[in-house]
């Protein structure tokens, strides 16, 4: 038998050069179905397999894909990009208030309203949610260096740690999309302490199973620390960019200054 798709000779089901499948039936709106189901949602799709297996097992998900093994997952870049499509749309969807909910995960920063830090603070949540994706990219060199730093032993370059940390991420805004479906409905939301704590245990957790150069309680300790890394890393980063935008822009430190009335 010839392959339809390759021409090569085949035996079985399926054609060993590209996958193509033997027996094609004739295009229907039940083979259509049945096979867009199976390919996309059945449990062995590729898509929920990344998510059943993220949920279970990060850390195995991600040496998967550095050891070649590329059609198993879903890619670690594409899975980031998709969730973070996913919590944009769930935000215009749910018409969340930005601002208001970093009064919520941040309560300790106590913001007068009508005053210059409020019109600072709403026109910076503007542009962090219409530059999401941009943002959350920011964010990943930080948590790569974290890793280079604290796994050496692992032999591991740059793009190999960028993977645990890609689909860590993403993944972990499938928490931060139910939280926004808790905020829309109740008001409450995760505090930042909550957050960070939360994201550090799972990310700690995936690199036991990735770093199998390390003892499994040495390579949590040492994921711990890549997240302290990374909001230190961040705070400074942040620190910069603030000082420079007040330097070129002298009216956002009049903005931002406390009133004393």
């Amino acid at each position: 038998m010839t392959c339809i798709n390759c021409q090569q000779e085949v035996t079985g089901k399926f054609c060993s050069n590209c996958g193509q499948r033997t027996n094609v039936k004739r295009i229907t709106f039940r083979e259509g179905w049945n096979d867009f189901w199976s390919r996309v949602y059945g449990f062995d799709g590729m898509f929920p397999r990344t998510i059943r297996d993220l949920t279970l097992r990060p850390g195995v998900v991600a040496r998967h894909y550095v050891n070649g093994n590329r059609v198993l997952y879903y890619g670690p870049v594409g899975y980031f990009f998709l969730m973070l499509t996913l919590y944009i749309l769930v935000i215009s969807f749910l018409q969340i208030d930005m601002n208001e909910m970093a009064k919520v995960v941040n309560p300790y920063a106590e913001i007068k309203e009508g005053s210059g830090q409020e019109q600072f603070n709403r026109g910076l949540m503007g542009w962090i949610k219409d530059n999401q994706r941009i943002v959350s990219f920011i964010f990943v060199p930080f948590y790569v260096f974290g890793a280079a730093l604290f796994f050496r032993k692992s032999k591991f370059n740059l793009l190999e740690h960028s993977i645990l940390v890609f689909y860590t991420q993403g993944h972990f805004q499938w928490i931060s999309i139910a939280f926004l479906f808790l905020f829309k409905f109740t008001g409450h939301y995760f505090n930042i302490f909550m957050f960070a704590v939360t994201s550090a245990i799972y990310y700690a957790w995936a690199c036991t199973q990735l770093y199998q150069a390390y003892r499994p309680g040495w390579a949590f300790v040492r994921g711990v620390f890549v997240q302290l890394f990374f909001w230190l890393s961040l705070f400074l980063f942040t620190a910069v960019v603030m000082i420079i935008a007040f330097m070129l822009n002298p009216d956002l430190m009049e903005m931002i200054r406390p009133s004393n009335n």
